[in-house]
């Protein structure tokens, strides 16, 4: 009986000694956020010429680009480096290099970092004034775009940030996996006189569009999509997400439309004296119009065809779970 109790006693003692040792390792091997934070800023600046592609890339770290009536590209750079120490942390930020590149008729804001260790991250932001007439192409991995006021075609890819663009006159081209998206006063390709695209995928945010000329095409996996006061043709895919999309007074009575989405309702206000052909369809849930369709079909148990003023153009709504609503 002694014996039983003291081998239980014993592994107690044993089992205590195993947890402390286990709680010692895991505080020693675990991973601790850097106190130590240190910041720097650079000033770049070169010569730029109108028609200039101006290329910019932040692993971690927001981009900021306006467009302004200049003949330099300036560049003010902020370098936040952070570790477990002053003397580190500074060092992270010296080490971090910025120049500006000139490549042909490309402008590149080349970013050169050193290799970090556990406990040790660099973050970079940059903002730009570059010319306004020039195209911009902008990458991010973690950290918001925004761009204002630039002549040009927009190409920008970000993993996780905000997108917002504001008075564009160029094509735009928005790659997110995981962020809103909001652009405002475009007037597409207004420099070739033509009827320019936007072009926006985005994973897992809001979109949101506003005072557009121009073409538009959007793919949303999740998220809503608002589209307001536009006037070209409009073309809208999402997964899970509310569609609404309203056309400005000036917009002419010809568009091409066309709406789908999973799981949520569509709400869409047409141009004046709209004309198309329409498909309307919705497998579970309502559908209500204010403007006359003269049907000349019936699709199964959930939708209907017909005609819209004269049916030149085309608008094709469809949802699998929502309600529709033509304005």
């Amino acid at each position: 009986m002694k014996s039983d109790m003291f081998t239980k006693i014993l592994l107690y003692c044993l089992l205590c000694s195993l947890i402390t040792v286990a709680g010692c390792y895991i505080q020693i091997r675990g991973y601790s956020s850097p106190q130590a934070r240190y910041e720097r800023t650079v000033q770049l600046s070169k010569p730029m010429s109108v028609g200039t592609l101006f290329s910019a890339r932040s692993n971690d770290g927001w981009i900021s680009v306006t467009g302004g009536d200049i003949t330099d590209c300036n560049v003010t750079a902020t370098i936040i480096a952070r570790a477990d120490s002053d003397e580190k942390a500074k060092t992270i930020a010296e080490k971090t290099k910025l120049k500006l590149e000139q490549f042909g008729s490309k402008l590149t804001v080349k970013l050169e970092k050193p290799i970090l260790m556990m406990n040790e991250s660099v973050d970079v932001q940059f903002e730009a004034i570059v010319v306004k007439d020039c195209d911009v192409e902008l990458s991010t991995d973690d950290g918001d775009i925004t761009i204002e006021n630039i002549n040009g075609n927009i190409d920008i890819k970000t993993d996780d940030g905000s997108v917002s663009l504001a008075r564009i006159a160029g094509d735009i081209k928005v790659r997110s996996n995981d962020g809103s998206i909001d652009v405002q006063e475009v007037n597409a390709d207004a420099r070739l006189q033509r009827d320019g695209w936007i072009d926006i995928q985005t994973d897992d945010g809001k979109v949101t569009l506003s005072r557009v000329v121009g073409n538009i095409k959007v793919r949303s996996n999740d998220g809503s999509t608002r589209i307001e006061d536009v006037t070209g043709d409009v073309n809208v895919q999402s997964d899970d997400g509310r569609i609404t999309v309203v056309y400005s007074e000036d917009a002419g009575s010809v568009c091409n439309v066309s709406l789908v989405t999973d799981d949520a309702a569509i709400d869409f206000t047409a141009p004046a004296n709209f004309s198309a052909s329409a498909e309307v369809i919705t497998d579970d849930g309502s559908i209500n119009t204010d403007l006359p369709i003269k049907v000349t079909g019936k699709l199964g148990k959930s939708g209907i065809k017909g005609t819209i003023g004269t049916g030149e153009g085309r608008l094709y709504i469809k949802t699998d779970d929502g309600s529709i609503r033509i304005r």
